[in-house]
């Protein structure tokens, strides 16, 4: 009996040595890290918000989110999420989810050890044919939150239909899952080398019909702070997707720095600014020093209309300069979905926000001497 239990007893002994052995030597046959070489980067940890709502109708608040947990989840960083965001929201009162103000930024710094925020407004979701349309940002967690990252996704199933109609989505879910996958990507991208979001395409289609621009004091960059514009249009929400779209484009335009747009929201509600009937240049220097944005984005949105056929856009924008107090820009932008349409639906446009995207960047280009001013 003692003798078989010492026999077993050894045989463990042996089997524990060879395993040891065995790992010193893979070991010394790994090659050694090369000198300089960077530590691997820890994680991001991001407070993932529930979407705002900008669409026409109800949005499934809790898919879009669960979805936009696993994009970051894939990106490359770790959610903070859950009960923890529930009692987040619910111990700082936080309802606007669209933007992030410097106290909610100092929460969840402190109390969640979040690195970043990603907020999402959606604009169009579900339908038939399905459509998909949100704008997705991360926000720092600093005292003054800054936008680190901004991209967005919008398109419907009909989009370009092609030959015989077989390019046609009929799946929202198919639809859904491709915009996370796009955005998701453009994330993961901004995490491993910090690249910026692209730009919407832009063309000669797209640019505004009259401008008028003076010539700005230059600047290596210049910080930019967008107001909502004032809606005319009887879908809700329009002026403030038409200045995300802007403040998306300035944000990933070469030279300029957005500030954050819940920073602005914040300063409007606190020194009670309303903007029924636009923007005065007192008011705008006001905003711009309290924020302090070398230039202040400001218009109106007359049409913005995705259904009955081509999706409208119309609006127009000013620029003031903080240093001088001159409206250095003014603009009107007018255009439909089918304007760069061609045989087989290519190059329509199907969407009221993907339309405004490519005329704010237009716009942006034209105000800083990149294209040619406006078509006659």
């Amino acid at each position: 009996m003692t003798s078989s239990t010492s026999s077993s007893s050894n045989v463990r002994r042996l089997a524990a040595l060879a395993a040891t052995l065995a790992c010193l030597a893979a070991c010394a046959s790994a090659p050694p890290a090369p000198a300089g070489a960077e530590p691997p980067r820890a994680r991001l940890k991001i407070l993932v918000l529930p979407p705002e709502n900008l669409s026409v109708g109800p949005l499934p608040s809790r898919e879009v989110s669960y979805r936009l947990d696993q994009m970051v989840v894939m990106a490359g960083a770790d959610v903070i999420g859950g009960a923890r965001l529930d009692e987040y929201l619910a111990k700082y009162r936080i309802r606007y989810t669209g933007g992030v103000d410097p106290v909610a930024a100092k929460a969840a710094r402190e109390d969640l050890g979040a690195d970043a925020i990603l907020t999402t407004t959606v604009m169009l979701w579900g339908g038939a044919p399905p459509q998909a349309a949100l704008v997705v940002r991360l926000v720092s967690t600093a005292d003054i939150p800054a936008v680190l990252w901004m991209d967005g996704y919008a398109r419907t199933g009909d989009d370009s239909p092609g030959f015989l109609a077989l390019q046609i989505v009929n799946d929202p879910q198919v639809l859904q899952a491709e915009a996370m996958r796009t955005l998701g990507g453009s994330l993961e991208a901004f995490l491993s080398g910090e690249v910026r979001g692209e730009r919407c395409p832009g063309g000669g289609w797209w640019r505004p019909r009259l401008a008028y621009r003076a010539r700005p004091d230059q600047r290596q960059v210049a910080s930019v702070a967008v107001l909502p514009f004032v809606n005319e249009t009887r879908r809700r929400g329009a002026g403030e997707v038409v200045a995300l779209e802007f403040a998306r484009q300035f944000a990933n335009a070469d030279g300029f720095r957005v500030v954050e747009p819940g920073i602005v929201r914040d300063e409007l509600l606190r020194r009670r600014i309303v903007m029924e009937d636009g923007v005065s240049l007192d008011q705008a220097r006001v905003v711009s020093a309290a924020l302090d944005a070398d230039l202040v984005v400001a218009g109106y949105v007359f049409d913005f209309e995705d259904g009955g056929g081509a999706p409208n856009s119309n609006f127009t924008a000013m620029v003031i300069d903080r240093k001088t107090g001159r409206m250095i820009w003014e603009s009107i932008s007018h255009n439909k979905g089918s304007d760069s349409e061609t045989l087989f639906g290519l190059r329509r446009v199907s969407t009221a926000p993907r339309l405004t995207c490519r005329m704010a960047r237009e716009v942006i280009d034209a105000m800083t001497g990149q294209r040619s001013m406006p078509r006659r």
